[in-house]
């Protein structure tokens, strides 16, 4: 695309934005806060002001990158690195963005039904679902904190799935741990068929009611599809990315929370929350937290006005080892129009794995707020829906 005409385009996308008050504001100041519908309005006014920033490019790239718009994010960071193909950070957004392209992705599926029902074989402490992995029975847990699947050491050692060294993950409390990654050839669950799925052995064992767990179903698994965790009837729920149109009107018309949701790097969700009386903050969903309601970090702690006078204290066994915690029950966590009251909060107060992200997070929600809801994820409208009983169909 010639410099003119992508000039011509970028302006006429921009104008109309360039009065706002947000406009006179930073976009990088209100990325960085979590603002995200602010910065692109600031970004956007930078660049009708200077159509060959490219700090303003890459700052548009990547919020189109988090509300998964493919197209216009390449259109915007290809146009950065072109102006300024030394800066790393736009390299590496656009290598995120290539690995989430659907010609980077080697899932091939066979779904006989839509919806496909996976029945839990346990809700609590968290879902956990039986699947067959390269031929194999596997007994897997729901965590959207997750990639696509991740399995245990002892798992892929019983699964038969190799593995290499890949690297280093942050996990809760920010504590880290090696990584490694593989590959398995076909997952097999209740007549869905899988093919080609990327896959991360972490190095923690993993028991839940009892059971030895091989690993989890994540994000990456789960954004092929319109994926809904219906707690209340033990199921897990997938439809095809292209009911998102229909799913979405029903969800409206009876009255489930509906809020936006973003896509960060390849499987982190982050949507609006609030905690208290504070104002919205993003928060991650990740609800493989078993016993955990909310997280919070110390700015939301404060923002929240939440004590920790009396809080118990107590560890946390996360991927990375154990670290120091403490817990207490906050009165109000909501999602756009839901509300839950005395939600069971945790703190790690010695480290925080949020530092990873290069924008304000105020926590994370995970399995005991979302417990008694239909907790929907739609990758093709970049909604989080939260149903409850009295709300659902």
């Amino acid at each position: 695309m010639s410099g003119m005409s992508f000039v011509s385009i970028v302006l006429s996308a921009v104008l109309a934005l360039a009065g706002s008050p947000a406009a006179q504001r930073s976009g990088d100041a209100e990325f960085a806060r979590g603002h995200w519908d602010a910065a692109l309005t600031a970004y956007a006014a930078q660049l009708a002001r200077a159509p060959h920033d490219p700090d303003a490019l890459r700052g548009l790239g990547t919020i189109y990158l988090y509300r998964n718009d493919l197209r216009r994010a390449r259109t915007y960071l290809t146009e950065a690195a072109r102006l300024n193909p030394d800066d790393m950070m736009t390299q590496s957004r656009l290598r995120a963005l290539t690995e989430r392209e659907p010609s980077a992705q080697n899932f091939r599926i066979t779904m006989p039904s839509d919806p496909v029902r996976i029945p839990f074989v346990a809700t609590d402490p968290l879902p956990l679902v039986r699947a067959k992995i390269d031929g194999k029975d596997a007994l897997l847990v729901l965590d959207t904190g997750g990639g696509a699947v991740d399995l245990t050491v002892a798992g892929a050692k019983r699964l038969g799935v190799a593995s290499h060294v890949a690297g280093i993950g942050i996990f809760a409390g920010g504590k880290k741990a090696e990584m490694r990654s593989g590959r398995i050839d076909r997952i097999d669950v209740a007549g869905l068929t899988v093919r080609g799925i990327p896959c991360m052995v972490t190095p923690e064992p993993l028991k839940l009611a009892g059971r030895d767990v091989d690993g989890s179903i994540g994000t990456i698994f789960l954004r092929h599809f319109l994926s809904t965790i219906d707690y209340p009837h033990g199921a897990l729920i997938l439809r095809r990315a292209s009911d998102s149109a229909a799913f979405e009107r029903t969800a409206a018309a009876n009255g489930s929370a509906v809020v936006p949701m973003w896509l960060v790097s390849d499987h982190f969700i982050f949507a609006p929350a609030r905690v208290n009386d504070a104002a919205d903050a993003l928060f991650s969903i990740d609800t493989g937290g078993e016993g955990i309601g909310v997280q919070l970090s110390t700015e939301e702690i404060a923002a929240a006005k939440v004590s920790l006078e009396g809080a118990r204290t107590g560890s946390f066994a996360g991927g990375g080892g154990a670290v120091r915690t403490q817990s207490f029950t906050v009165p109000s966590v909501s999602i756009g129009s839901f509300t839950e009251r005395n939600v069971p909060g945790l703190y790690f107060p010695d480290a925080n794995q949020f530092q990873i992200f290069p924008f304000q997070v105020g926590g994370l929600l995970s399995h005991e707020f979302f417990r008694h809801t239909e907790l929907s994820f739609d990758f093709e409208a970049m909604k989080l829906v939260v149903t409850t009983p009295t709300t659902g169909p």
